[in-house]
């Protein structure tokens, strides 16, 4: 599996945990989606091609965007100070946003005149649910 594909899944079952269920998961689904993230996260591609131009980093944003934002839910539903809530904190400060960091400022600095870059508007759209 990769860590991305699993990674959408747990955006939307923490997407749905915290809608319906109160930030509650009883069924411990997004504890077993976080921990597959984490499981297939040594063999995701997290480079960035630049030689590519913002073609890559777009594409990253887009795609790791809701992964970030699904894991950055589950820290919250999981637990902050449990195991399992301390490693998606470690991989999301040590991986995740180190590289959509990057992948946002070289879409930025690629962007029309609108900023209308698709990686753009999803990064921007999520990072301001978790606001």
């Amino acid at each position: 599996m990769r860590a991305e594909i699993v990674g959408v899944l747990l955006w939307i079952r923490a997407l749905r945990s915290t809608r319906l269920g109160e930030s509650k998961d009883p069924d411990a689904k997004v504890k077993r989606a976080a921990e597959m993230v984490l499981a297939t996260w040594k063999t995701a591609d997290k480079t960035i091609d630049e030689e590519k131009g913002s073609y890559d980093a777009n594409y990253k944003l887009m795609m790791w965007t809701p992964v970030w934002h699904g894991m950055t839910m589950a820290r919250k539903i999981v637990g902050e100070n449990t195991a399992l809530g301390r490693d998606l904190a470690n991989t999301i400060s040590l991986d995740l946003e180190p590289m959509l960091e990057k992948a946002k400022q070289i879409v930025s600095q690629h962007a029309g005149e609108d900023g209308t870059r698709r990686g753009l508007v999803v990064y921007d759209a999520l990072s301001n649910m978790t606001e």
